[in-house]
């Protein structure tokens, strides 16, 4: 009868052979990244060449990140302002994805939220017990995914008063996040981007 099981010694072997090979394809993935961003047209090129790959340019990220941090706290804020909620019932990360959520305090028999994500766009969902997911009340279609706060607005005003029965498909928006970041700049602060 064979075993599945590695010995103590092996183990040890195996898990350095693993984290070297890992580091081996991240500084491959890196060198190709350089290559194909050094050949590129422009910005958008790069930005499409590197997604259609998988490759991530990491000379720029962290200037992405922080970008889209600060735009999107900018945005979150405007959508909050007119939506009639207040900034302190609002938070956002960027990681792997952008999010953003909005408590919204409108009185009713169920808690609801408006959550946004940089691939599906912004949603009104019920807020259930901290161990269910939440339920889609209603998403905001269009090829948008950070639309003006104004549209955000009446989307979340026909909501409450609607109460759709059916939320509209997720869209998965694909956007380049340095596009992204662009376009949000216009909501930081001005003191946020020194």
């Amino acid at each position: 009868m064979s075993s599945d099981r590695v010995p103590n010694g092996d183990t040890a072997r195996m898990s350095k052979v693993h984290a070297d090979a890992q580091q081996t394809l991240r500084t491959q993935q890196a060198l190709a990244a350089r290559t194909v961003a050094g050949h590129c047209l422009d910005e958008a090129d790069r930005g499409t060449l590197l997604e259609m790959l998988g490759l991530v340019d990491d000379e720029g990220r962290e200037d992405v990140t922080r970008a889209l941090t600060l735009g999107l706290t900018g945005y979150l804020r405007a959508v909050a302002n007119a939506v009639g909620e207040p900034a302190a019932g609002t938070s956002c990360e960027v990681s792997d994805t952008a999010t953003a959520y909005i408590g919204l305090t409108v009185k009713g028999p169920r808690d609801l939220m408006l959550v946004w994500s940089e691939r599906d766009g912004w949603a009104v969902l019920v807020e259930t017990a901290p161990a269910e997911s939440p339920i889609v009340v209603s998403r905001l279609g269009g090829d948008d995914p950070a639309p003006p706060p104004w549209v955000v607005s009446r989307f979340v005003s026909d909501t409450l008063a609607e109460v759709p029965s059916q939320p509209s498909p997720q869209a998965h928006h694909r956007q380049n996040r340095q596009q992204l970041a662009d376009r949000l700049a216009a909501y930081a602060a001005p003191t946020e981007l020194n």
